[in-house]
Protein backbone atom coordinates (compact mmCIF):
# COMPACT_ATOMS: atom_id res chain seq x y z
CA UNK A 1 0.00 0.00 0.00
CA UNK A 2 1.19 3.54 -1.01
CA UNK A 3 -0.50 5.83 1.71
CA UNK A 4 0.37 9.63 1.02
CA UNK A 5 0.14 12.07 4.16
CA UNK A 6 -0.73 15.61 3.44
CA UNK A 7 -2.06 18.99 5.54
CA UNK A 8 -5.39 19.35 4.91
CA UNK A 9 -6.41 22.59 3.19
CA UNK A 10 -9.73 24.71 3.10
CA UNK A 11 -10.96 22.44 0.25
CA UNK A 12 -10.61 19.41 2.20
CA UNK A 13 -13.33 20.38 5.12
CA UNK A 14 -15.89 18.36 3.76
CA UNK A 15 -13.69 14.95 3.49
CA UNK A 16 -12.79 16.12 7.31
CA UNK A 17 -16.85 16.42 8.08
CA UNK A 18 -16.89 13.03 6.21
CA UNK A 19 -14.43 11.32 7.93
CA UNK A 20 -15.36 12.91 11.14
CA UNK A 21 -19.00 11.44 10.88
CA UNK A 22 -18.26 7.99 10.26
CA UNK A 23 -16.36 8.03 13.29
CA UNK A 24 -19.29 9.27 15.25
CA UNK A 25 -21.60 6.67 13.29
CA UNK A 26 -19.09 4.10 14.36
CA UNK A 27 -19.52 4.73 17.94
CA UNK A 28 -22.62 5.13 18.27
CA UNK A 29 -26.31 2.61 17.35
CA UNK A 30 -27.95 4.96 14.96
CA UNK A 31 -26.48 6.77 12.34
CA UNK A 32 -26.43 11.42 12.67
CA UNK A 33 -28.44 13.23 10.12
CA UNK A 34 -27.00 14.56 7.68
CA UNK A 35 -27.44 18.17 9.18
CA UNK A 36 -24.46 16.54 11.27
CA UNK A 37 -22.04 16.64 8.48
CA UNK A 38 -23.20 20.19 7.35
CA UNK A 39 -22.35 21.25 10.95
CA UNK A 40 -18.85 19.66 10.66
CA UNK A 41 -18.03 21.07 7.70
CA UNK A 42 -18.85 24.89 8.55
CA UNK A 43 -17.13 24.33 11.76
CA UNK A 44 -14.08 22.86 10.33
CA UNK A 45 -14.10 25.30 7.44
CA UNK A 46 -13.84 27.91 9.72
CA UNK A 47 -11.35 26.59 12.08
CA UNK A 48 -8.90 25.75 9.19
CA UNK A 49 -9.81 29.09 7.65
CA UNK A 50 -9.10 31.37 10.89
CA UNK A 51 -5.77 29.47 11.10
CA UNK A 52 -7.45 27.70 14.59
CA UNK A 53 -6.96 24.53 13.52
CA UNK A 54 -4.23 22.00 11.16
CA UNK A 55 -5.06 18.23 9.99
CA UNK A 56 -3.35 15.75 7.79
CA UNK A 57 -5.03 13.16 5.76
CA UNK A 58 -3.68 9.78 4.59
CA UNK A 59 -4.28 9.20 1.31
CA UNK A 60 -4.17 5.96 -0.96
CA UNK A 61 -4.96 6.00 -4.88
CA UNK A 62 -6.28 9.12 -3.88
CA UNK A 63 -8.79 8.42 -1.64
CA UNK A 64 -9.11 9.99 1.67
CA UNK A 65 -8.53 6.77 4.33
CA UNK A 66 -7.74 8.73 7.76
CA UNK A 67 -7.64 11.84 8.94
CA UNK A 68 -6.25 13.75 12.47
CA UNK A 69 -6.97 17.41 12.99
CA UNK A 70 -5.55 19.54 15.88
CA UNK A 71 -7.14 22.59 17.39
CA UNK A 72 -4.55 25.48 18.33
CA UNK A 73 -5.03 27.34 21.64
CA UNK A 74 -3.16 29.69 23.58
CA UNK A 75 -3.16 29.87 27.59
CA UNK A 76 -3.00 32.76 29.57
CA UNK A 77 0.84 33.33 29.80
CA UNK A 78 2.89 31.92 32.84
CA UNK A 79 5.88 33.08 34.38
CA UNK A 80 7.89 31.17 32.30
CA UNK A 81 6.30 32.61 29.11
CA UNK A 82 2.99 31.86 26.92
CA UNK A 83 1.66 28.41 26.82
CA UNK A 84 0.56 26.92 23.48
CA UNK A 85 -1.49 23.83 23.66
CA UNK A 86 -2.93 21.61 21.21
CA UNK A 87 -6.13 19.56 21.46
CA UNK A 88 -6.38 16.68 19.07
CA UNK A 89 -9.78 15.32 17.99
CA UNK A 90 -11.38 13.21 14.86
CA UNK A 91 -8.25 10.86 14.49
CA UNK A 92 -9.79 8.07 12.21
CA UNK A 93 -8.54 5.70 9.98
CA UNK A 94 -11.56 3.89 7.91
CA UNK A 95 -11.89 0.20 8.62
CA UNK A 96 -10.34 -1.54 5.54
CA UNK A 97 -6.53 0.36 6.46
CA UNK A 98 -6.88 0.10 10.07
CA UNK A 99 -3.50 -1.74 11.73
CA UNK A 100 -1.71 -0.93 8.88
CA UNK A 101 0.36 1.72 10.90
CA UNK A 102 -1.54 4.87 8.76
CA UNK A 103 -3.08 6.60 12.29
CA UNK A 104 0.51 6.12 14.04
CA UNK A 105 1.91 8.06 10.76
CA UNK A 106 -0.79 10.47 11.10
CA UNK A 107 0.05 11.11 14.75
CA UNK A 108 3.95 11.24 14.38
CA UNK A 109 2.75 14.25 11.52
CA UNK A 110 1.08 15.94 13.95
CA UNK A 111 3.43 15.47 16.88
CA UNK A 112 6.10 16.43 14.58
CA UNK A 113 4.51 19.75 13.60
CA UNK A 114 3.49 20.50 17.28
CA UNK A 115 7.06 20.07 18.58
CA UNK A 116 8.18 22.31 15.60
CA UNK A 117 5.37 25.15 16.42
CA UNK A 118 6.37 25.32 19.60
CA UNK A 119 3.20 23.86 21.60
CA UNK A 120 3.96 22.80 25.20
CA UNK A 121 1.51 20.00 25.19
CA UNK A 122 -0.87 18.16 22.95
CA UNK A 123 -4.26 16.61 24.86
CA UNK A 124 -6.71 14.41 23.78
CA UNK A 125 -9.48 12.34 24.59
CA UNK A 126 -9.33 8.41 23.21
CA UNK A 127 -11.37 5.02 23.00
CA UNK A 128 -10.29 1.92 24.19
CA UNK A 129 -9.06 0.94 20.33
CA UNK A 130 -6.66 4.17 20.34
CA UNK A 131 -5.30 3.76 23.89
CA UNK A 132 -2.96 1.49 23.21
CA UNK A 133 -1.13 4.13 19.84
CA UNK A 134 -1.14 6.59 21.97
CA UNK A 135 0.51 5.29 25.11
CA UNK A 136 3.34 4.06 22.90
CA UNK A 137 3.58 7.33 21.54
CA UNK A 138 3.93 8.44 24.84
CA UNK A 139 1.07 10.10 26.10
CA UNK A 140 0.37 9.94 29.67
CA UNK A 141 -3.22 9.34 31.52
CA UNK A 142 -4.50 12.88 33.27
CA UNK A 143 -7.04 13.48 35.14
CA UNK A 144 -9.16 16.75 35.22
CA UNK A 145 -12.74 17.35 36.11
CA UNK A 146 -15.74 18.60 33.68
CA UNK A 147 -18.41 20.88 34.55
CA UNK A 148 -21.10 20.51 32.20
CA UNK A 149 -23.57 22.95 31.63
CA UNK A 150 -26.25 22.07 29.17
CA UNK A 151 -29.25 20.13 30.07
CA UNK A 152 -28.81 16.79 28.58
CA UNK A 153 -25.06 16.60 29.69
CA UNK A 154 -23.64 15.93 26.73
CA UNK A 155 -21.21 18.87 26.31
Amino acid sequence: MTLAIRPVTLDDAYTVARLRQAMWDEMHDEPSPRRYREALYTYWYGMLEAGRAVGWLAEAAGQAVGVAMLLLHDHPPRPFGAVRRGYVTGVYVVPDFRRQGVARQLMETLIAYARAEGLRRLELRTSDMGRHLYERLGFEPAEFLILRLDDAGRA
